[in-house]
């Protein structure tokens, strides 16, 4: 049963009627209304939800931010890009993929820099944003932890798996939705979760913490989902260097972008959920591997591609391309030419070769 709602009332004050020029009544009168109106509230039956807001004391939360940091802490981390001169031969100096705001195509193992457009520069990067939601996740849960389903996190905008609100999803299930689907809802669903055990905006601003510790310097998040906000930003070069650490250093995360598509079947806990990868490369472009896309109105169409073929392993961060198609053309044709230079044959995949990856996703249209 829905909760009944009893009353909405605005209250107006306006200090600037106060006749009394020696007293200040403002403090009384807010303590006044306060009191009043919880009463009323009270009368009626209704309940404010407790909250422990020694979290939010001084102390407290200089000991919860201690223990975030102990779980977010990185034991190694010593990859670093550097570039040589030139960075990209004179056939590719004028192909498509220069018409992305930024790209970057760098050699996985060792972190060369092949070619690159304005690795440097500050963008919206859309749900690239949740490699890095992932892999704080698994520093602050266990894969096994079940999560709520709160209204707000069901209520989301695509794209979503459509959660219900009071339906449970382990972390590891979350993290399916996450990163084969891009599923908005799945990332609220985690946020919510971890803000509920440590406070309120612990999620995002470990997320934060976890780019500083990182190194990535140009890079700041807002929101786990990647929506847009001009605080909410990436580089191409920064996103090379996550998605690097995030493949090497978390096993699952690895197995779930290489996935082409995961069944989480029905149980006790929630409905059925078909999760296919938005990556059109993946079974298309030969040694795909993963890694992440994204769309907004601001970042355009994104995408994060690692692929290895004869022993060579690329990586490909495209930033700002205006279509699904373009987006992958483009980054395949930044793989070709990163491979040639590393002595392997392009692929040249086709237009028709996407199209029909396309239409075999049952939910993308």
């Amino acid at each position: 049963m829905k909760p009944m709602k009893i009353f909405n009332y605005k209250i107006i004050i306006d200090y600037k009627t106060d006749s009394f020029s020696s007293i200040n009544f403002r403090p009384f009168l807010a303590g006044f209304v306060v009191v009043f109106v919880m009463t009323i509230m009270s009368y009626f039956g209704f309940h404010l939800p407790e909250y422990n807001f020694a979290i939010f004391s001084k102390q407290t939360n200089v000991n919860t931010i201690d223990v975030i940091k102990d779980k977010l802490k990185i034991d190694k981390h010593e990859y670093r890009l550097f570039k040589e001169r030139p960075v990209v031969s004179r056939s590719y100096a004028s192909s498509d993929f220069d018409n992305a705001s930024s790209y970057i195509s760098v050699n996985f193992e060792n972190g060369k820099i092949i070619s690159e457009k304005d690795q440097d520069k500050k963008l919206p990067i859309a749900s690239l944003a949740k490699i890095m939601a992932a892999l704080v996740a698994l520093d602050l849960a266990e894969q096994s932890n079940l999560f709520d389903v709160s209204r707000r996190a069901a209520n989301q905008t695509p794209t979503k798996i459509g959660v219900l609100e009071g339906q449970k999803l382990t972390l590891s299930e979350l993290l399916n939705a996450l990163l084969l689907t891009s599923a908005n809802d799945a990332a609220e669903v985690i946020e919510e979760g971890i803000d509920n055990k440590y406070g309120k905006g612990t999620f995002v601003r470990a997320m934060n913490m976890k780019a500083e510790m990182l190194g990535l310097n140009n890079t700041h998040f807002t929101n786990p989902q990647g929506f847009d906000s001009k605080n909410n930003y990436s580089t191409a070069s920064d996103l090379a260097v996550l998605s690097h650490f995030a493949i090497t250093t978390y096993p699952l995360i690895a197995g779930i972008v290489k996935k082409d598509y995961q069944l989480l079947p029905a149980d006790k806990n929630h409905n059925v959920f078909d999760l296919y990868n938005w990556n059109g490369l993946l079974g298309v472009y030969p040694g795909v591997t993963g890694l992440k896309i994204g769309n907004t109105d601001n970042a355009g169409y994104t995408t994060i591609v690692a692929a290895e073929r004869e022993g060579q392993k690329i990586l490909v961060v495209l930033l700002g391309a205006p279509g699904v198609l373009e987006r992958d053309m483009w980054t395949a044709e930044l793989l070709d030419a990163g491979f040639e230079k590393l002595g392997v044959s392009s692929a040249n995949i086709t237009e028709d070769q996407l199209q029909k990856k396309y239409n075999s996703w049952k939910y993308f249209n």
